[in-house]
């Protein structure tokens, strides 16, 4: 578990970190404080780990807002390339799901978006199974509007870069909807 946390925590996290000025273009100039952030759990490890590359101002932490987000599964069988939102909120000192139909709303409202500017979902219309069995990972997978899996044997031959970008311009179309009506979190 030490291990997948360095993997996760710091050199995936360093190696979007390094990718930031070439995944810069796909948001404009509109977002120029763009950040990565990593999890693997805090105290007890999370069955299904991520990365995320975010706006501080649209997404100031994972509860809030749209992000790209690469998460793994469980059993290390797949990688998905994901546009999630916040899954969470602070309630009474606890970490609380968002209502489904929340969840759902925002979900859609992301896809109907980057339909209308890409005209498709396509290559990010994969359903995202974590195969975890904690009730937080399902919430991430409810919280994720668009998803390309990759498994675990196509890693060497897959384009990584084209999806972490491909994510990228879907997500900065995202933000710029989101500014157009005026909120900065939907």
């Amino acid at each position: 578990m030490q291990e997948r946390g360095r993997l996760v925590r710091t050199d995936l996290a360093d190696e979007l970190k390094s990718r930031l000025p070439a995944l810069q273009s796909a948001f404009g100039s509109v977002f120029d404080d763009l950040a990565v952030e990593a999890s693997d759990g805090i105290g007890r490890k999370t069955e299904a780990p991520w990365v995320r590359v975010f706006s501080k101002t649209m997404s100031p932490n994972p509860r809030e807002g749209f992000y790209l987000v690469v998460h793994f599964a469980a059993d290390g069988s797949a990688v998905f390339f994901t546009v999630g939102c916040g899954s969470t909120i602070w309630s009474g000192g606890d970490l609380r799901a968002i209502p489904d139909d929340k969840l759902q709303a925002r979900t859609s409202w992301a896809r109907s978006i980057v339909t209308q500017r890409f005209k498709t979902l396509s290559p990010f219309t994969d359903e995202i199974n974590l195969g975890a069995r904690a009730p937080l990972p399902r919430t991430f997978e409810k919280a994720t509007a668009l998803a390309k899996r990759v498994g675990r044997g196509d890693l060497q031959s897959a384009d990584l870069d084209a999806l972490l970008f491909g994510a990228a311009q879907r997500l900065g179309a995202i933000y710029l909807a989101q500014l157009e009506i005026g909120r900065a979190h939907v």
